[in-house]
This record gives structure tokens, sequence and C-alpha cells, in this order.
């Protein structure tokens, strides 16, 4: 059984805010520079009002290249990048509208940013970037299997390459991370010879080669 790879909805819903708030912002800037100058020279010049429009764009691009890429892939950086990213856009918005007093436009952006950093620590995405054992693995492997004075643990373990995986292995010991479980179907018991360790190998009639 494996995990499922599709995003929930609540999480495209938060990155269709995402891109779509850095995509108007970009737009919205563009268009102001644009109206006051006639081209792009103002933003070049180094002052209060400029450093803090380079600090918006940088987060900006860095979250259109972060946190859509970063979420889809299950990345929990990308998550702490998404905290960090709606924590300043918060303050910005304070500072937006203590600047400018516009409040109708300030107070939504504010409302819009607390409420996507709320759902940042809710269960859901939580479980989405962690690794819910619980969902997978069959009711049957909570028994436990011995083999001398080991005992058979599994767990489910993430690749480098973005997929999942169900591993076996015994321990002596507790260890750190696993669940003890029965021996699994197609499988027996061998125990290696140069450390003496036991390991389970498939049973060759369980899995037929294709001829």
């Amino acid at each position: 059984m494996s995990e499922r790879k599709e995003a929930p909805i609540g999480i495209i819903v938060f990155l269709i805010f995402i891109v779509l708030i850095d995509v108007v912002f970009l737009y919205y800037l563009g268009n102001t520079l644009m109206a006051m100058n006639g081209d792009l020279t103002t933003f070049l010049t180094v002052s209060h009002d400029n450093i803090l429009m380079w600090i918006d764009v940088l987060f900006v691009i860095l979250s259109l290249m972060i946190i859509p890429y970063g979420f889809l892939k299950r990345k929990n950086s990308a998550r702490i990048f998404a905290f960090v990213f709606l924590s300043y856009s918060v303050l910005r918005t304070i500072l937006y509208i203590f600047m400018t007093g516009e409040k109708n436009i300030g107070y939504l952006l504010f409302a819009l940013f607390v409420l996507s950093l709320l759902y940042l620590f809710t269960t859901s995405v939580k479980n989405y970037f962690g690794n819910i054992t619980t969902a997978i693995v069959p009711v049957e492997i909570a028994k436990e299997y011995t083999y001398g004075l080991y005992t058979l643990y599994t767990e489910l373990v993430h690749l480098r390459n973005g997929k999942n995986q169900v591993i076996y292995f015994f321990s002596k010991k507790t260890p750190k991370s696993g669940t003890t479980t029965s021996l699994p179907e197609g499988y027996h018991v061998e125990v290696s010879k140069r450390s003496g360790l036991p390991y389970l190998k498939k049973d060759p009639d369980a899995f037929p080669t294709a001829s």
C-alpha cells in the first residue's frame, strides 16, 4: 500500500494564494515605478524606501521558487520559509497601513496573511509534511515476531527520490524509531554469516520472476 501523493485541497488553495499575491505585487510595483519615472531607474537608486522594496522583491521571488516546489515535494524547509515569508508580509502590511493610511486594502491583506500563517500550524498541514506511518501500514503488522533474542521491526522511510518505502529490521533493544511487526508474507529469516544478525529474505516461490 503506497502513500497518497496528491496534495490536499487546502495546500493547493494556499499555493494559489501565495502565487497570486506575489504576481499582483510584482505587477503593482512595476506599474508604480513606470508611472513615477517612465522607467525603472528609481528602483536602482539607494534609499531607505528602495532598500525595503529590494527586500520585498527578494522575498517575493524566493517565495515563488521555494514555496510551490517545496510544498508539492513535502519539504518541511519550504513550510518554515513560508512561515518567515508570511510573518514578514504581516509586518510589511502593518508598515504599509502606517505609512499610507490605506486601511481597506491593508486590513484585507493583514487578515489574509494572518489566516495563512495560522493555516501552517493546522494538523492537516503538519500531517502533510510528516511521515504518517499509521495511514499506510496494515493493522496486522502491529503483532510481534521474534527470532532468538531479536525482535522484528518495521518503519516507513523517505527516500531521496521522494518516494516512501517500508523497511524491516531486527533489533535486540527497542530502536529509536520503528514498530514491532509480524513476519511479512512471502519472506523467511536468514542469518548473516559475517555479522551473525538475522535478516529477511524473499521466498523465491512467493515472488516469481517474469519469464
